[in-house]
């Protein structure tokens, strides 16, 4: 018999980061590590990880707040995307904006060359995502989150440019747990 605590594995991040980042690859790696349970808590501020204990954690941030003992993860810019079937140029379409960061749509025509104002805001990149999946319009996401969607063909970049990303996700690990 296993203990509540025995093999499990304890992952914060936000609903994000487990819905597009981890959700993707989990197969591989519970087929990988089957004795291992996992076991998911939802974060969004910085601060919830000073409130709870887990394995690994997930957050997103600059690198002052986290980047002394994490590493930050890659692709770390901000590529807008949309649904495949959503028609039209990217000047034309409604811009969704996850609010909450520093970057945003401002930032990123710097970058592209164009001044561009959206439309709707959303608290999260994982929500921004899933507007552009259902055909609301084009999504200004971190390209770390949007690997899987694009390499399935779900979501389709609207416009190539990248804009290099202030904050990102970063990977700590509490050393001090033996599992």
């Amino acid at each position: 018999e296993t203990g509540p605590a025995e093999n499990l594995l304890t992952v914060a991040t936000s609903v994000s980061v487990a819905q597009w980042l981890i959700a993707p690859q989990l197969p591989e790696f519970t087929a990988r590590h089957p004795d291992i349970r996992l076991r998911f808590l939802s974060t969004i501020w910085p601060d919830d990880f000073n409130t709870i204990r887990a394995d690994v954690e997930i957050p997103f941030g600059s690198h002052k707040q986290f980047g002394r003992d994490a590493i930050l993860l890659e692709p770390n810019g901000l590529i807008a995307l949309k649904s495949p079937q959503l028609e039209g140029k990217l000047r034309d379409l409604p811009l969704i904006e996850a609010v909450g960061t520093s970057d945003g749509w401002k930032a990123w025509g710097t970058t592209a060359g164009d001044a561009l104002i959206p439309q709707i805001f959303v608290d999260s990149f994982g929500a921004a995502m899933n507007m552009a999946l259902h055909g609301n319009g084009v999504a200004l996401v971190s390209a770390l989150l949007a690997q899987h969607a694009l390499k399935t063909g779900q979501l389709v970049r609207a416009h190539e440019a990248v804009a290099p990303g202030n904050e990102g996700y970063y990977l700590r690990i509490e050393e001090k747990n033996p599992t």
